[in-house]
């Protein structure tokens, strides 16, 4: 992007630790925040009143034992304050990569910046990224920044609707900004497309809809992707993680969530999937030495084949008890998603 005033201070925020790490390297000035947060996972309620939502997202990451919810609030308040610090004569420069992961966090931060009156907003930018951050070599970042390009109101509209919907306790609205975003959309890459500014946006948001239990035997992609890996044997966490992976466009969900995800499959009232010695799978909590659960085997049960042919039901054997953003789905309120008409089926 050419021909941008000099600014006061600029402010590179990325999606975490990892990406940050690479973007340091690149000598680029500006000071850099991580925008840490599992968005994918546990409940997501509207962020209008930051206390609240910083208390229920800390509440969730303590339930996991993935960090105390004192340190996650202390977190997420500095995070916020350092966002809101920036003024009308400063740039942010948005990283973020194409995956849910980091397409959830990009919505948050143009409905948090969309909220301000315009006059008080920094100049909000956003790098061409059609690529994971935190593998590239320094000298790749330059080429990327000189290329940013200007978030326009339209854009902080569509952030705006997104998350709205996202964290709205029913996903109607959500499969419906998905389609709106999917139509208005130019490009599925920035490199397909020298104005577009969110490319990754809808295959994203639609790729969090796939979390809903299908209407075939009530899993998720994710589990879904889980248990056909293990169809045809045994496979240790550590090579059933690998293989879930390979099975994504762009690869979003971390290791703690994954095991936690297996967890669920197993530690219920018909598992899926167990221990080759019959045991239930327990996620490791952060703090304990989780090398042991990577390298444990794990397989189907007999059940779990015949959820992988479609010949049984999850959630009719085992209920469900999952958020997914601002909607709590239980076994009497949850929708299915129907994986041929991309559409939501109320249950």
């Amino acid at each position: 992007m050419k021909n941008l005033r000099q600014f006061m201070l600029t402010l590179h925020l990325t999606n975490g630790d990892h990406a940050a790490t690479a973007l340091a390297r690149s000598g680029l000035p500006g000071d850099i925040l991580s925008w840490r947060d599992l968005l994918h996972d546990g409940p997501v309620p509207s962020d209008r009143d930051l206390t609240a939502f910083r208390r229920v997202r800390g509440e969730f990451l303590a339930s996991r034992g993935w960090q105390s919810q004192s340190a996650a609030i202390a977190d997420f308040t500095e995070r916020d304050a350092r966002l809101d610090s920036i003024g009308p004569d400063d740039e942010l420069v948005l990283w973020f990569e194409p995956d849910l992961f980091d397409q959830l966090q990009l919505i948050q931060v143009l409905a948090r910046l969309a909220h301000r009156d315009a006059t008080a907003r920094p100049t909000v930018t956003i790098v061409p990224a059609d690529c994971f951050l935190g593998p590239l070599k320094p000298e790749k970042f330059v080429p990327l920044y000189d290329t940013r390009r200007t978030i326009t109101d339209s854009d902080f509209a569509i952030g705006t609707a997104a998350w709205d919907a996202f964290t709205a306790d029913a996903p109607d609205a959500l499969l419906a900004v998905t389609d709106r975003v999917d139509r208005e959309v130019r490009a599925r890459a920035y490199a397909y497309d020298d104005a577009e500014r969110l490319p990754h946006l809808a295959p994203a948001l639609r790729r969090q809809l796939e979390e809903y239990p299908d209407t075939q035997a009530g899993l998720s992609r994710s589990e879904r992707q889980l248990c056909e890996a293990l169809a045809p044997g045994p496979l240790t966490l550590a090579k059933l993680f690998t293989a879930h992976q390979s099975a994504e466009s762009w690869v979003w969900l971390g290791d703690w969530s994954f095991a936690w995800y297996v967890q669920r499959l197993s530690d219920c009232a018909h598992p899926l999937v167990v221990h080759v010695n019959g045991s239930r799978v327990i996620a490791p909590l952060r703090d304990t030495d989780g090398k042991a659960f990577w390298e444990r085997q794990v397989q189907l049960t007999p059940l779990g084949q015949e959820m992988v042919r479609d010949r049984a039901d999850f959630v009719k054997m085992n209920g469900i008890d999952r958020w997914i953003g601002g909607v709590y789905n239980t076994s009497s309120r949850h929708w299915r998603w129907d994986p041929h008409h991309y559409r939501l089926i109320p249950q």
